[in-house]
């Protein structure tokens, strides 16, 4: 006759079943009972901090406003926990503020944060790009003239005034910086640019907001692209300053920001 294995008694975990029955379930059910709670944990946090992201960018939730927890978990259905992760990870991201004692805020705007960010823009974006043009080969080229192609349609759109068209730009315009410096080959300095980028992209939405200043984006970019194949580094850098510049220029003289 066969020999039953033994089982220890730490791989036990009794519970009453109806009847009074009594249930074994291992430690390796526990353990994948847990590890579930856990990814519905995860994914509650994620959730959390991807709707108020999005609100915040967008603009639905405005700079200053209090995020309660109660007013929060009204608006998105989501428990008190997962939500109070989600605005702990926005604070680490600069889009939300943590205020003593008084719970959380969105981040405020103004000229002279905007004129902080540009600067380090600036500073970030032509150092990835230096690298990028050592690293980058074919592929790279080829990435980058899709994606400026893809940009040009939509932003053919924009210029006609079609509102509808901006959440889609803005994902596009990203991919199209996102590519000249995709060959950088630094994770450090591509962390931080991803951090400036984000945080940016509320100023980005007022800019193109105004539609009383001319501006030729298209050309500032296809001006951007010609030199990044060339791999003219001193040009590049000329036409990414002036193209920054611009957008800051546009959203400080527009008097929708306090000082």
């Amino acid at each position: 006759m066969a020999t039953l294995p033994k089982v220890r008694k730490a791989e036990l975990a009794p519970s009453k079943k109806a009847g009074g029955a009594v249930a074994v379930m291992s430690k390796q059910d526990t353990d994948v009972t847990d590890q579930g709670a856990d990814e519905d944990a995860s994914l509650r946090v994620h959730a959390a901090w991807e709707a108020i992201r999005d609100d915040i960018l967008s603009g639905n939730l405005a700079p200053s406003t209090r995020l309660r927890i109660s007013m929060l978990n009204k608006k998105y259905s989501i428990g008190a926990s997962p939500l109070r992760e989600a605005l702990s990870r926005l604070v680490s991201e600069n889009l939300v503020v943590a205020v003593d004692r008084r719970g959380f805020m969105v981040t405020p705007m103004s000229v002279s944060d905007f004129r902080d960010l540009t600067n380090m823009r600036k500073l970030l974006e032509k150092e990835a790009l230096r690298l990028s043009f050592q690293h980058g080969g074919e592929r790279w080229e080829a990435d980058l003239v899709a994606a400026f192609y893809r940009m040009g349609r939509v932003q053919e759109r924009l210029d006609a005034g079609d509102p509808s068209t901006l959440a889609e730009w803005e994902v596009l315009n990203r991919e199209y910086h996102d590519k000249l410096v995709s060959a950088c080959g630094s994770e450090w300095l591509m962390r931080t640019r991803e951090n400036v980028y984000v945080c940016a992209e509320r100023y980005r939405r007022i800019c193109l907001s105004i539609r009383n200043v001319p501006r030729d984006v298209t050309k500032e970019h296809k001006q951007i692209l010609d030199a990044a194949i060339d791999r003219d580094v001193p040009k590049v850098h000329k036409l990414i300053d002036e193209h920054l510049e611009r957008t800051f220029q546009k959203v400080a003289e527009s008097g929708k920001l306090p000082n």
